[in-house]
């Protein structure tokens, strides 16, 4: 090697270390956590068994949680089953909260940190107040703003108020809370494949028939009924995407079935006939812009051909649904509640698909 290259080799070299060592230096130092920190809830751990409901409250609603005779089941809600793994999924979650660094206590910046009581108007906290049997609390806090990369990918800190105290914390863990009953709840009403989809036959409030059907399994497109003269289908896809109504449907709300106006004059009822002979019957309204509602029920065609086994999904599905309502997607609502006209030509954005 030459004099001059390695003069040069020296050169590139030290402006390598420099740059490595700038590098270094300007990374933001790593959080080093005490692993002997305080638990929120002492003891909880050990009581888990013990826990008979928790009352979750929001701005907007308010529910509890609530052990049954069956399992696990939404008080407010008649009892409707609870999802055990999302349940014990929050009380470990409770459990293992640990204090991590003390925050405002200055009530003017609980917004930034989504921790205003749930009474002020527009507040996006959430309080939980977990109780045994007897009523003793023992869990209560507010829980606000997620910071859900704290410490790197699955390691996430929330900010909080403990009990009733003023005073705000950023605490290691999550709480998954949800939005409301439905995060708590089995999301599946029904999954009914357009495979399976014979007829389907909506009635609008004021008596019109909207009938799309197939007289075959085998056979691939659906036919729309009494098509005036001069007149034509939207388009085959439209028509066959009637068929997928129950496809994968599942809830984003629910609510008591009397909870929910459902006036004639606004009312569509519809029936999904199955080629095994399951009739699922729905009776649905429009809510707002693009919100949908509706109540299902289930019976059994007189053509069935295992009529027992039939009347067994019948009554299962009935079990699980009578007396509640649930808002369902856009696309299922507008299918819900189609007009005969929003599947003839120049239906535009009317149309039911």
């Amino acid at each position: 090697m030459t004099a001059r290259s390695f003069i040069i080799y020296s050169v590139v070299t030290a402006i390598l270390v420099i740059a490595a060592i700038v590098a270094i230096s300007s990374r933001p130092a790593s959080t080093m956590i005490d692993r002997d920190r305080a638990l929120i809830f002492p003891g909880v751990d050990a009581k888990l068994n013990d826990v008979a409901s928790f009352e979750i409250k929001s701005a907007d609603r308010s529910y509890t949680v609530k052990r049954t005779s069956d399992g696990w089941g939404i008080a407010e809600l008649n009892g409707y089953a609870a999802d055990f793994n999302k349940v014990k999924t929050v009380l470990v979650e409770l459990a293992q909260l640990k204090f991590l660094e003390e925050k405002t206590s200055d009530a003017a910046r609980y917004e930034r940190l989504d921790l205003r009581d749930v009474t002020a108007k527009g507040a996006k906290s959430r309080k939980i107040t977990v109780t045994d049997k007897d009523g003793k609390v023992l869990a209560s806090g507010l829980i606000g703003r997620r910071n859900a990369d704290l410490f790197g990918s699955g390691r996430g800190g929330t900010y909080m108020r403990v009990g009733d105290n003023k005073q705000t914390w950023l605490v290691e863990g999550i709480v998954s809370t949800g939005k409301g009953p439905a995060d708590w709840v089995n999301k599946k009403i029904v999954d009914i494949k357009r495979p399976r989809v014979r007829r389907i036959v909506v009635q609008a409030p004021g008596g019109g028939l909207t009938v799309v059907s197939r007289p075959l399994a085998k056979q691939k497109d659906f036919r729309l009924a009494d098509i005036p003269a001069g007149k034509r289908q939207r388009g085959q896809w439209e028509t066959n995407e009637m068929a997928k109504v129950l496809d994968k449907l599942e809830l984003l709300d629910l609510k008591r079935a009397d909870e929910i106006a459902m006036p004639d004059d606004r009312l569509y009822k519809a029936t999904i006939q199955t080629f095994e002979g399951l009739l699922i019957h729905t009776e649905a309204v429009k809510v707002g812009k693009k919100k949908f509602w509706a109540r299902f029920s289930a019976s059994v065609d007189a053509a069935a051909i295992d009529a027992t086994k039939v009347k067994e999904a019948a009554d299962a599905f009935n079990a699980r649904h009578k007396g509640f309502a649930y808002e369902v997607n856009e696309a299922t609502g507008k299918k819900l509640t189609c007009d005969h006209i929003n599947l003839l030509e120049g239906a535009g954005l009317k149309a039911c698909a």
